[in-house]
């Protein structure tokens, strides 16, 4: 079962439906010591904020969107093409 992790947060989500789960990277005009925030958000269609939490370590925001959404939405790799049908051995590619 995929999940987001440190290495691949930047580029995942997972959905369900026209809703989808993403980590974002923040910052506020508080923080003097050029942290970052990180902020998982459930976006609609489109992409209008539904919910968001804020966590301060980007480990902190995966485990949360692991356990909140794997296994009951679908997980999606932004990184990997598109399947678009067909078969790779078609002579015609």
């Amino acid at each position: 079962m995929e999940k987001f992790t440190d290495q691949n947060w930047n580029y995942a989500q997972f959905t369900d439906g026209q809703l989808k789960a993403i980590i974002g990277l923040g910052a506020s005009p508080e923080i003097l010591d050029d942290s970052f925030i990180y902020f998982v958000s459930v976006l609609d269609e489109d992409n209008n904020e539904i919910h968001q939490e804020e966590f301060n370590q980007v480990e902190m925001a995966c485990d949360y969107i692991n356990e909140k959404y794997s296994g009951i939405w679908s997980f999606n790799d932004l990184s990997k093409p598109e399947e678009t049908g067909g078969c790779s051995s078609c002579s015609a590619h």
